[in-house]
């Protein structure tokens, strides 16, 4: 597991649940309340119990640190994530992840970067110039612009159509054109 230091540091859930302590890791982490709401899960209590032990320890020494990012960041994101088509793919606690890492970006002295496991915030933060960091995993290779098609039709179809109204079948995403990443 490779964390780089003298860094901002914000975690996805995804990077919370890989259990390992992150309290030894030098400098404050970041992340949105949301993190938290995905991760104190009444039926995941038992399996988390030191996932969230580690937390609440790391709130209190102020290791940890909560913050909803401002509002301009979501609205930034979430345009971004429209041109790469993978708003539709991204929760909320998602979209203010990155928004807070680019807010931290644009007011932290030091390097910001976000770790994730997440295909789709990893795109976006390539379309906005964000460096990110998978655990455990190869990130995206190229960043990835999608179209959303019917499968049986072969359509392309908007974004908001969830249904083809041609036959019926589920609207899925694929692949539009791939760009050279910048990941870090």
């Amino acid at each position: 597991m490779k964390i780089q230091h003298n860094r901002v540091l914000v975690f996805d859930t995804n990077i919370f649940l890989l259990g390992f302590d992150f309290n030894v890791i030098p400098g404050k982490i970041y992340t949105v309340p949301g993190v938290l709401d995905e991760i104190m899960v009444e039926r995941y209590e038992n399996k988390n119990r030191t996932i969230l032990t580690r937390i609440h320890y790391a709130k209190d020494i102020k290791k940890l640190i909560l913050k909803e990012p401002r509002e301009e960041y979501i609205n930034e994101v979430k345009e971004k994530a429209t041109i790469t088509n993978d708003l539709k793919v991204l929760s909320g606690v998602d979209i203010k992840l990155i928004a807070l890492t680019l807010e931290l970006q644009d007011t932290s002295k030091k390097p910001v970067i976000l770790y994730t496991n997440d295909y789709s915030m990893e795109n976006v933060c390539s379309e906005l110039l964000i460096a990110y960091s998978p655990l455990k995993r190869k990130g995206i290779q190229k960043k990835i612009f999608f179209e959303f098609f019917c499968p049986f039709c072969n359509e392309r179809k908007e974004v908001t159509e969830d249904i083809c109204e041609r036959c019926g079948t589920k609207i899925k995403r694929r692949p539009k054109s791939l760009k050279n990443n910048r990941s870090t």
